[in-house]
C-alpha cells in the first residue's frame, strides 16, 4: 500500500511541478515556518510530545504545494516517518509509537529541510537583487 501512495504522490508532484515556482515571499514564509519548527523541537520548556506537536504543526502548514527538487525528497522523508498521513489532514503523532529511528529522521530531516529552503531563499534574494541593479 505504501508503494501505491508513493506513486500517487509522485504523479501529483510531477503534475504540480510545471506550475510550481515559489516566489520570494513564499520562500521567506517557508524559511520562517521551518525555522520555527526547528526551534520548537529544541524548546526545553516543553515536553517531548509538545515539541513534536508544535514542530509538525509548523511543518505541515509550510507548503501550499509539494516543494521541488531536493526539498521534496526531504519533505517526503518526514511524511513517511510520521506514517504518510493524507495531505491536508491534521497531523497528530504520538511520540511513544515512533521508533527512535523515526524520531531521529524527523528531527534531522526537518533541520536539513530548513537549511535547504533557507539556501533557496537566499539564492532567490540574490537573484532579485541582481535583477534590480541597473544595467
Amino acid at each position: 500500500m505504501s508503494g501505491l501512495l508513493d506513486t500517487r504522490a509522485e504523479i501529483r508532484r510531477l503534475d504540480v511541478m510545471a506550475d510550481q515556482d515559489p516566489g520570494l515571499e513564499d520562500l521567506r514564509y517557508q524559511a520562517e515556518q521551518l525555522t520555527t519548527a526547528v526551534q520548537a523541537l529544541s524548546s526545553l520548556s516543553r515536553t517531548p510530545q509538545e515539541r513534536l506537536d508544535r514542530a509538525l504543526s509548523y511543518f505541515t502548514r509550510t507548503f501550499r504545494n509539494d516543494p521541488a527538487g531536493h526539498a521534496f525528497a526531504l519533505w517526503r522523508r518526514i511524511y513517511k516517518a510520521i506514517g504518510d498521513p493524507p495531505l491536508g489532514t491534521t497531523v497528530a503523532v504520538k511520540i511513544d509509537i515512533l521508533t527512535p529511528e523515526e524520531r531521529e529522521t524527523i528531527a534531522q530531516t526537518l533541520c536539513e529541510l530548513q537549511a535547504e529552503i533557507q539556501k533557496t531563499c537566499w539564492e532567490a534574494e540574490r537573484t532579485a537583487d541582481e535583477a534590480a541593479k541597473p544595467a
